[in-house]
């Protein structure tokens, strides 16, 4: 069951940036998984606009770095690697492309990128309601006006999984939402490749005509699910950071501004949780916080695998 498509989720807002680095071992875990899946795949490619840019995360210090970059490499050999921001974000004619405060290190990755969340998720149902064994539903608490038995059922809800189940009586209080906002700005002549800054929260990422994606955390908790308000001040002091940290870049007017709402979960990865309660075989597929673009792929598979230990 699906929500109605002209709906602002997080998938649609969603930047799509696909990497196999993260901090969180379990994350780190999915997240190579899915971009391994990802690039073995020319068609799940296509269906997801993958565009390959290369990815730079900015650590505080490097401990624990070279077991973390182990795991990438067994997967991925050669895509990841540890340098500079000196040299990460070093222009192609040799100027400095980065004024950061010092000690950082980088994680850099050659395989990653970004993709279309939301043109994923179109091109799996499209390819789902051609199946025979399958039906799409537009629909979120109702099939049709009919009772139908099931053998599980699962809220892949999003922002709306708390507001649903406190409508079905159930537990809500592990799950809570958050506001993403973010812009895309005219840029040029030089922008940094794809990045995550863990000493501000900024990060962004080059888009395809030319322009940059640029965002910070928020720190709005319990917003509706849905489009949100614009924050400007969010969008300005991710413009204040950038300006600080890339002295070549040369932001113009931002295009569009993105405001949604995304589900976080303790602990934050995207997984099948069972609901408690009186229903047996219910449950969620959501809270694992923005950026969940790079782990969705290997988080279905694991779900998927779960629900069929269940027949």
């Amino acid at each position: 069951m699906t929500g109605p498509p002209a709906v602002t989720d997080a998938t649609a807002a969603s930047g799509g940036a696909v990497r196999a680095y993260d901090r969180l071992p379990w994350q780190r875990e999915l997240a190579i998984a899915s971009l391994t899946e990802l690039l073995a795949s020319r068609v799940l490619r296509r269906w997801a606009g993958y565009r390959e840019t290369g990815f730079a995360y900015l650590r505080e210090t490097g401990d624990g770095l070279v077991a973390e970059l182990a795991e990438i490499e067994r997967a991925l050999p050669g895509s990841a690697e540890l340098t500079s921001p000196a040299e990460a974000f070093l222009a192609a004619d040799g100027q400095a492309g980065w004024a950061g405060e010092e000690p950082d290190v980088v994680v850099r990755e050659r395989r990653a990128g970004y993709i279309s969340p939301a043109g994923l998720r179109q091109a799996i149902i499209t390819d789902l309601a051609a199946r025979p064994r399958a039906r799409i539903h537009r629909a979120v608490l109702d099939v049709a006006g009919t009772m139908r038995d099931y053998d599980a059922v699962v809220l892949a809800a999003g922002a709306w999984t708390p507001g649903l189940l406190r409508a079905l009586g159930r537990p809500a209080g592990a799950y809570r939402t958050k506001a993403i906002q973010y812009a895309v700005y005219d840029a040029g002549p030089w922008r940094p490749p794809g990045f995550s800054d863990e000493r501000t929260g900024l990060y962004g990422r080059p888009t395809d005509d030319g322009g940059l994606l640029l965002g910070v955390p928020t720190t709005e908790w319990d917003v509706p699910p849905g489009a949100t308000l614009v924050t400007r001040s969010w969008h300005d002091l991710a413009v204040r950071l950038a300006a600080r940290r890339f002295p070549l870049l040369k932001l113009g007017h931002a295009r569009r501004r993105i405001s949604a709402a995304d589900c976080y979960c303790d602990p934050p990865v995207l997984t099948l949780r069972e609901v408690d309660g009186p229903t047996p075989r219910l449950f969620t597929f959501t809270g694992g916080s923005g950026g969940c673009a790079k782990s969705a792929l290997a988080a279905s598979q694991r779900a998927a695998s779960e629900l069929e230990e269940l027949s």
